[in-house]
């Protein structure tokens, strides 16, 4: 998802303007600019991963799929970034319906690591 939304708030407009270049999990890049589905994709492919290969809960997988995210966003601030704009969509209910409930789950996690 590219481009510029504004939402009619009542109140006033709340405006976003999205940019930037991509997200790195585990060698996985999620471009900013993709849509969610894709998104949802590779971060569930990571947590399968987790499950499968060393028999982990899906809740101890998000967890360590959120915290590679977390020190990934400590190390480079462009990122950090990247991952905040993508908590405001899923606060903001854009993403609902285009990506899971495991995947937000991560990204929520991953935000609180970094207090944000």
């Amino acid at each position: 998802m590219s481009g510029d939304r504004i939402i009619n708030m009542g109140s006033g407009n709340y405006n976003e303007s999205v940019q930037g270049d991509s997200i790195n999990i585990q060698g996985n890049y999620i471009s900013t600019n993709q849509d969610f589905s894709q998104v949802d994709t590779q971060i569930q492919q990571r947590l399968i991963q987790l499950q499968n290969e060393k028999q982990y809960s899906l809740e101890a997988a998000q967890k360590v799929v959120a915290t590679e995210l977390a020190n990934q966003a400590k190390s480079q601030p462009a990122f950090k970034q990247q991952l905040a704009t993508l908590g405001k969509y899923i606060q903001n209910g854009v993403a609902n319906g285009l990506i899971g409930q495991a995947a937000v789950e991560v990204v929520k996690i991953a935000l609180k690591l970094l207090n944000l």
